[in-house]
């Protein structure tokens, strides 16, 4: 597997999910013609969004992919995290600390 990532959200969640890569994850913006943003996190990793109307719902996280991120600080990201006023989603089996972005994926934190 590499470094990228491809997801789909919806059009009402653009403005939100901007700002959660930016400011949370401290991500670059790169826009490209169309529907869809890339976000270039520091460590040189990627995530492109492709916004489209039948993209899966806040409502569904459970459906979509679960995507993990490496900090050195898990617990300053967390606290970001929260005060952002993003959902903590528990998994049956895991006592890692999920959440749920604007769009509804769902991200894990873990120690880098």
């Amino acid at each position: 597997m590499t470094n990228r990532v491809h997801t789909f959200a919806r059009l009402e969640n653009k403005e939100r999910l901007t700002s959660f890569f930016t400011d949370i994850f401290g991500c670059e913006l790169v826009a490209l013609p169309g529907s869809m943003l890339v976000f270039v996190f520091p460590n040189g990793a990627s995530l492109s969004v492709e916004f489209a109307k039948d993209a899966l719902d806040g409502k569904q996280p459970w459906r979509g992919a679960w995507l993990e991120v490496k900090t050195e600080d898990p617990s300053a990201l967390k606290k970001k995290v929260l005060a952002a006023g993003l959902s903590q989603v528990k998994h049956p089996i895991s006592n890692r600390f999920y959440f749920q972005a604007p769009g509804g994926q769902i991200w894990g934190i873990a120690e880098a």
